[in-house]
């Protein structure tokens, strides 16, 4: 039997289609969807290009105290790539799969991360808006480029647009962690990304010599420092991840090697090499602190340390329940029997930029009893927990625009 599809549903899987993936996302068609949708609404609908050919798509529903601090809903619109011969379902088809309780699963590239989350706005202020509610403060939906590739050209650069100001932007809600059992997170806090290169400079020669003082060798205790530190930190978080969930990893430092590169052929001993490490560096420790001991361990090792991106900060929104708009956030949810815990985020969101302008922010999606997906194959969202997803989205939305 043949099973209706919801129409909050079949915009939904509108949305998924649209590919967005890098390293060529098609910004223009997602754009002009969106801008669709939200006149489909009735909202205002604006396209900003603060890097040319990243298109920022802003949408207001505006409140009846306009000059009140507004409700910013952000969402990132580009996806990670897919190895398309690791999918059962073509990641760009966002197919719909009755499973055996009768449920649905969508599966396409951006389902978890973060498509989900925009769409979820945009449902709940139809609903909203055709219930004829005039909410209070502006609410604004700001979906944005380039978050997967670190948001230089999205967010980073909209935050310092007269645009972004205009938004008298009070509290944001980004994209947050399926639950993956009953239960939710919500996310006040973010590793710094502080992802490192190496590069050590030695003698050269052919490779059948023992040939001292190579570039290999400065790089080797660098490594192993870092590797053992890895050890020590993983300790850390196998101490705190008493359920398996793993969503205590944002206390701890990760650190990974991800690159080694160097030489020319085998019988040459290279003359440079390189090593880089991504590192997220938890707030729980003093960034410049860390920042300093790699320095360190460069010189001392006689290698050179270069920081790939130097600017990152330290974004942290402080729950304290005197602010009104996070007791507001906290009491919805409680009002539905949701409560939620806070842990820092494991990875970056576009949230650290808006932090970074002083606007308080939390990661936050509904969804649970998912396997998180997010960036792995066979991406999917259960139907019904989506469309129960709506529903906690009108109810944020009317508190917090009504704060």
């Amino acid at each position: 039997m043949t099973v209706s599809q919801p129409e909050s549903v079949d915009r939904f899987r509108q949305f998924l289609r649209i590919n967005t993936m890098h390293p060529t996302p098609d910004y223009h068609a997602c754009a002009e969807f969106l801008v669709q949708q939200g006149k489909e609404i009735g909202l205002e609908t604006k396209i900003v290009e603060p890097v040319k050919g990243k298109p920022v798509v802003i949408l207001k529903l505006e409140g009846s105290e306009p000059n009140e601090k507004s409700l910013l809903l952000s969402c990132h619109t580009d996806v990670v790539p897919v190895f398309e011969e690791f999918w059962t379902h073509d990641p760009f088809s966002a197919d719909r799969v009755e499973t055996e309780n009768g449920d649905f699963k969508i599966y396409a590239r951006g389902s978890q991360d973060m498509k989900v989350t925009g769409s979820l706005y945009l449902e709940a202020l139809r609903l909203i808006k055709n219930s004829g509610k005039k909410l209070k403060r502006n609410v604004f939906v700001v979906f944005a480029p380039d978050e997967e590739i670190g948001g230089a050209d999205g967010v980073k650069a909209f935050v310092e647009t007269e645009d972004f100001r205009q938004l008298n932007a009070g509290f944001d809600l980004d994209e947050g962690l399926l639950g993956a059992d009953h239960r939710n997170t919500f996310l006040y806090a973010e590793r710094t990304i502080s992802q490192v290169i190496f590069t050590a400079n030695g003698n050269t020669g052919h490779g059948s010599q023992f040939i001292e003082g190579t570039a290999i060798e400065k790089l080797l205790p660098v490594i192993n420092e870092l590797m053992k530190l890895r050890d020590q930190e993983k300790a850390k978080l196998d101490a705190l991840d008493d359920d398996g969930t793993n969503i205590k990893s944002g206390e701890v430092t990760s650190i990974n090697l991800t690159q080694l590169e160097g030489g020319k052929q085998p019988n040459v001993v290279p003359a440079t090499y390189s090593v880089t490490f991504d590192i997220r560096v938890t707030p729980n420790v003093d960034l410049e602190e860390f920042r300093s001991y790699l320095k360190n361990l460069a010189d001392k090792n006689g290698v050179e340390m270069r920081l790939i991106q130097p600017d990152e900060g330290r974004t942290i929104t402080k729950v304290d329940r005197s602010n009104p708009f996070i007791d507001t956030f906290l009491s919805v949810l409680e009002k539905r029997g949701v409560v939620p815990e806070p842990i820092i985020c494991p990875g970056g969101t576009d949230a650290r930029f808006v932090r970074l302008k002083g606007v308080p922010a939390f990661g936050f999606n509904p969804l649970r009893h998912h396997r998180i997906l997010a960036h792995d194959h066979d991406e999917y969202v259960l139907e019904s927990e989506y469309l129960y997803g709506i529903g906690v989205y009108v109810d944020l939305i009317e508190g917090l625009s009504n704060v």
